[in-house]
């Protein structure tokens, strides 16, 4: 069996914009030709890609793993193109990125696309997710990460992350006080995260510092100040790690999910991909 590019691209481009009749607006197709496309690819694969989930069209479990696969063949099928017609890659790409992977991981993918693609630019952003996914969809940004806790962001999901509670050595837990919280301004999905669980365990808290960067949030937690509760990515050795216990609730998982502004050029394509693989090493 030989699967079509141009259908795995239809697959792609649905998933990346959250809806068939967006991917055949992209792609100058009639919704029906898109839907019989991705029929027919469910047809020869002899299995469901897609699932009615509500009033959405979500992805079955062998649809994930077919997407990985279909970006992984088309990334292949572009560079193929490349080098074969000698094509260097340049323009701008704005990337936005989460506090969170800023130290982490991203050094290491920014100097990688450099070394390979020498004469683009990059411009990055540091913030929190919202303002992140606002600035790609007011098309200010061509790439964004983001974390996403009720599924309603779009994009492409590129993994979960689960949410734990960080402090110091010696910060007590829930108890008579209220519980005082680490936390970056408003709005913020760990934030909203905190307070949901702690409310819902009837756990009273209060706002102990607000921040405006992720570093200030760790360096208020090793200053024994409260709680933070962060996914575990570059987070100081000094400060201990509880998913559940001491009286504190659960906080589950955090999506990450990859916003691509639709003017996005082949430079930002081809960072998309880095950063794909950046996020399953990680």
């Amino acid at each position: 069996m030989i699967l079509d590019l141009a259908t795995l691209r239809t697959l792609v481009t649905a998933v990346d914009l959250g809806g068939f009749g967006r991917a055949a607006e992209k792609l100058h197709l009639s919704p029906s030709a898109v839907s019989l496309q991705l029929r027919a690819l469910e047809d020869r694969l002899g299995t469901a890609i897609f699932q009615r989930v509500g009033r959405k069209q979500e992805l079955t479990q062998a649809g994930e793993r077919l997407l990985g696969y279909a970006r992984h063949m088309l990334e292949l099928n572009a560079d193929a193109v490349g080098a074969v017609r000698g094509e260097r890659l340049e323009g701008r790409v704005h990337l936005g990125v989460p506090h969170d992977f800023a130290e982490a991981w991203l050094p290491s993918t920014l100097a990688a696309f450099a070394a390979a693609h020498p004469e683009t630019s990059l411009e990055l952003s540091v913030d929190q997710s919202a303002p992140l996914v606002e600035g790609v969809r007011e098309g200010t940004i061509d790439l964004a990460l983001a974390f996403d806790s009720d599924g309603g962001l779009g994009g492409s999901l590129l993994g979960t992350f689960p949410v734990y509670w960080f402090a110091a050595e010696g910060v007590a837990g829930p108890g008579g006080a209220p519980l005082p919280l680490l936390t970056l301004e408003a709005p913020c999905v760990f934030r909203r995260r905190m307070i949901a669980a702690l409310d819902a365990a009837h756990i009273p808290w209060r706002i102990a510092v607000t921040a405006r960067s992720v570093s200030a949030l760790w360096a208020a937690a090793r200053a024994g100040l409260g709680w933070v509760a962060r996914p575990a990515i570059h987070v100081p050795a000094a400060l201990r790690r509880i998913d559940t216990g001491e009286g504190l609730p659960g906080l589950g998982d955090a999506s990450l999910f990859l916003v691509r502004a639709e003017r996005a050029n082949p430079a930002a394509d081809a960072l998309a991909g880095l950063l794909r693989n950046g996020v399953a090493l990680s």
